[in-house]
């Protein structure tokens, strides 16, 4: 699809939205999961799935679950199933999506894709420049828009961050977020 016959996106700012995302990861956190939330949000505005990570919890009818691919913005494209008029969606995120992720909402075509918070190591942007991908050229990539939101997805990811990343990727972490990993041990 070229990006003049790309249908109208919502207008609407986007921080109750990246707020929203980070309340399910915060509610991903006390399951036991990564802190990662995500949704998707059609042209007027309106939420139409919620996800977020769930590695690790029990599979259930609703959530695809204990799976290494439970990732927040696939238990929202797996509830969605097929997406009708996915260049109109949003797909809003705690953190900047990996590469299963973001090559997932490239794949179906979901017209943007907006994180609050840089994943340093574990994002796609690290392997990949993501206006530059040709599977993204019709997606619009809109990385942490809210400086505040920003700093609370670093704060809130980052001990997960140190405990699952390799030395190299905990670096890049305190390199990216120097005041949001200081306290964490």
């Amino acid at each position: 699809m070229s990006s003049s016959a790309r249908p109208p996106l919502h207008t609407q700012p986007h921080r109750p939205y990246l707020q929203e995302a980070l309340a399910l990861a915060r509610e991903a956190q006390q399951a036991g999961s990564s802190p990662v939330g995500a949704v998707l949000v059609d042209a007027s505005g309106t939420v139409i799935f919620r996800g977020r990570n769930r590695v690790g919890e029990p599979q259930s009818a609703e959530h695809v679950g204990d799976a290494s691919v439970s990732h927040a913005e696939m238990d929202v494209f797996f509830q969605a199933g097929k997406l009708k008029d996915p260049q109109s969606l949003t797909l809003y995120t705690s953190l900047e999506p990996c590469l299963m992720c973001g090559g997932a909402s490239a794949l179906l075509e979901v017209g943007r894709l907006v994180w609050a918070t840089d994943d340093a190591w574990g994002g796609a942007g690290r392997l990949i420049a993501w206006a530059d991908h040709p599977a993204m050229q019709d997606t619009e990539v809109l990385p942490c828009p809210e400086a505040d939101l920003e700093h609370e997805g670093a704060v809130l990811f980052a001990p997960e961050a140190k405990r699952a990343f390799p030395d190299e990727g905990w670096a890049l972490w305190r390199r990216r977020y120097p005041q949001e990993t200081a306290d964490v041990e």
